[in-house]
């Protein structure tokens, strides 16, 4: 094959290539925008249809229904962004202090003042399984339940009070949190103190 053939058919693949790279960002960059629209929507408005999503992120129907076929799809990818969410806040709140009782609360406060993630509990995102190593929360529940320990060494936990208890009180102050927000029943910015002081007072000494 002469040279130059061989030029142009690398060339050609080159630019194929950089085509096909620069496509796949876009709709990458498209559905993060989605979502991100979505989560911000719908902790306004569970109601809200899938046109007026697409509405507010500036897509038309048809490009939505390309990423998220129906609502379900949609409300999976919404999870799955928010569990991210939730495991960069307890990373964050690990790095950032030594103490477990520091650690803890920051994870608490942190977590109580986002608005949307009440949707981790809506549709398919009930949080009815809380094995650590099945649950779709599994990285958090994990970190969490080592967390729990490093507090009771500490003596912050009494010993006739199970891990599970602990664990699942977690769960439901930063669900009364994340409902409140929600409702607008209590100010934001009372939340994150009002929840700490509820689990730090119903369970650690």
């Amino acid at each position: 094959m002469p040279a130059f053939l061989l030029t142009i058919i690398l060339l050609l693949c080159t630019i194929c290539y950089i085509v096909v790279t620069l496509r796949g960002e876009e709709m990458n960059k498209t559905q993060t925008n989605i979502v991100n629209v979505a989560i911000d929507v719908l902790s306004r408005d569970e109601s809200a249809s899938m046109e007026t999503i697409a509405e507010q992120a500036s897509v038309s129907r048809m490009t939505i229904h390309r990423y998220f076929k129906n609502r379900e799809r949609l409300f999976s990818s919404i999870h799955e962004v928010l569990i991210e969410r939730t495991l960069v806040i307890f990373n964050e709140s690990m790095d950032r202090f030594e103490d477990p009782l520091e650690q803890m609360e920051s994870i608490i406060k942190t977590n109580a003042g986002k608005h949307g993630f009440h949707l981790l509990f809506r549709e398919h995102g009930h949080h009815e399984e809380h094995d650590p190593e099945t649950c779709k929360f599994s990285k958090v529940n994990q970190g969490l339940y080592a967390l729990i320990g490093r507090l009771r060494d500490a003596g912050h936990i009494d010993s006739s009070i199970p891990d599970a208890w602990v664990f699942h009180m977690y769960d439901g102050v930063l669900l009364t949190a994340w409902e409140t927000l929600h409702n607008g029943t209590v100010a934001p910015r009372e939340i994150p103190e009002l929840v700490w002081r509820t689990f730090k007072k119903g369970l650690l000494s």
